[in-house]
């Protein structure tokens, strides 16, 4: 399920974390690369996005960005999008966001939040 990203939201969600991942697919393996996330007009950038990113993104450009938490039981930013190679900047337009905290880390006499299964919350745009 797509759900629009709040950027307002995405920004702050992002000032969270310190460790962010970049995933990427291409025709072997899928490959993840530590990365350097800013948020700049609504869109995700990364300076420094690694040979194998740049290689791949042209073809295979549906990425995502994973963002572990500061915390064991913290929540883990998950964001998915597009993504394009600028110059040296990789440039991603993010589709899809949630915080995600396995059910293991939340309350155990409670049911999950979601229904995804565990305890994770969408980063939905205001209505």
């Amino acid at each position: 399920m797509s759900i629009p990203v709040d950027l307002a939201a995405l920004e702050e969600a992002l000032g969270r974390h310190d460790t962010a991942y970049l995933l990427t697919g291409g025709a072997g393996r899928p490959h993840v690369g530590e990365v350097f996330p800013r948020l700049v007009d609504g869109a995700i950038l990364l300076d420094e996005p690694g040979r194998t990113a740049r290689r791949v993104v042209g073809e295979h450009p549906t990425v995502t960005v994973l963002l572990p938490p500061r915390e064991r039981a913290g929540y883990t930013l998950i964001v998915d999008g597009e993504a394009v190679l600028d110059g040296e900047v990789l440039r991603i337009t993010p589709s899809h966001a949630v915080l995600h905290r396995a059910a293991a880390h939340g309350p155990q006499d409670q049911e999950p939040q979601s229904a995804c299964g565990n305890d994770c919350h969408p980063i939905d745009q205001p209505s």
